[in-house]
């Protein structure tokens, strides 16, 4: 049986994205081991696979990256793996050295454009660094493969190599129909839900700021990041602290649970970088296959399946009290948001794992 090492940056506790491929690899017959990070949570992860977690000093920034790679070159280099697998570029460093050096093929699983992140706005050195690594390791990958069309495509061409598609949708499950008690909002109020990371132009500043303009709405936001404490002061200051809640990361159990009662998922990404204007996020998938409505703004990825399926509305004005507006009118419409929700169960059964991993199971055919 061939060992594979997949290795991710982060804490493994709500990444379905790579929960998924190492299910789907074991089940193809490689013997699999997960690599991340211990951050604040050190629960025992219970996975059918092998995981380890590395107990990291630092926690973010660059000496965060430095520590990481260097443990997981160690790591890497310890484990005698048949193939090596680098999810995300912030990886690709360790894994492609490694790689090179026992002569071991590796792969590059990219899902977003690192290089071209929000992240690295203003920071000239560190996008330099991280371009560097990408030029010299990603055309040396057995395989590459991308979440979106537009990042393929955007990959494919500046590199000269063949890119695959690999979108980050969820396995199909029936709508369960929860009972009264078990919802998270009682006494009439919409549920608005935003579900991802909570960091720069995500945003999430302008949604707040339109819940002025909504008493009957509540915003609960799920997840965490470097503009909490940010957003946190701004909630006080407009005294919204009972209308918008932060949940914190949950496990992607509970996330199924907590996006199903939503009324309305959320994506409003800012165009302020390529990595916005090419994702294609998980969290749009998320509302899918939960059945409800959605409203992202016009980014190329998500427009294009937003109006193709005829789910949910495109953001048509970024100002706070337009966009309560638009809101309000959306969730005030039954008849659309009933058609709406009979849209994205049928999108869900296009767009999910079932069929997602018949291309993932292709790429790797040939390393087993």
């Amino acid at each position: 049986m061939k060992k594979i090492l997949l290795a991710v940056t982060n804490d493994l506790i709500t990444d379905n994205r790579v929960n998924r491929i190492a299910t789907t690899l074991q089940t193809m017959g490689f013997e699999v081991t997960l690599v991340g990070c211990i951050f604040r949570d050190r629960s025992e992860l219970m996975r059918p696979y092998h995981t380890h977690r590395l107990d990291m000093f630092f926690r973010k920034g660059k000496l965060f990256h430095f520590e990481f790679n260097i443990r997981l070159f160690l790591f890497a280099m310890r484990g005698r793996y048949d193939i090596l697998v680098a999810n995300g570029l912030d990886t690709l460093p360790a894994i492609g050295i490694t790689s090179l050096l026992i002569r071991k093929p590796y792969v590059y699983d990219t899902y977003d454009l690192f290089t071209e992140s929000a992240e690295l706005i203003g920071r000239p050195i560190a996008r330099w660094f991280w371009q560097l690594f990408e030029r010299l390791l990603i055309g040396r990958a057995h395989k590459v493969y991308a979440i979106s069309e537009s990042i393929s495509t955007f990959l494919g061409t500046k590199y000269h190599i063949n890119v695959d598609l690999v979108r980050n949708v969820p396995e199909y499950k029936s709508i369960k129909k929860f009972p009264p008690e078990y919802r998270l909002v009682n006494g009439g109020l919409k549920v608005l839900m935003y579900q991802g990371a909570v960091n720069r132009g995500r945003g999430l500043e302008m949604i707040i700021k339109a819940m002025k303009f909504l008493p009957e709405a509540m915003f609960i936001i799920i997840g965490e990041g470097e503009e909490e404490e940010k957003l946190e002061n701004l909630i006080l200051r407009l005294s919204l602290y009972n209308r918008v809640i932060f949940y914190g990361r949950v496990q992607f159990e509970e996330l199924v649970f907590l996006t199903m009662q939503a009324d309305l998922g959320l994506s409003a990404e800012e165009d302020i970088c390529l990595n916005y204007r090419y994702s294609l996020p998980n969290k749009l998938f998320d509302y899918i296959h939960a059945g409800i409505p959605v409203l992202v703004s016009g980014l190329h990825e998500m427009e294009k399946i937003v109006r193709e399926r005829q789910i949910g509305q495109i953001i048509t004005d970024r100002a706070p009290e337009k966009l309560a507006e638009q809101i309000r009118e959306m969730l005030s419409d039954d008849q659309m948001v009933k058609k709406w929700r009979a849209n994205s169960l049928a999108t869900a059964n296009e767009f999910n794992w079932d069929k997602e991993q018949k291309v993932l199971i292709e790429i790797y055919k040939d390393l087993l």
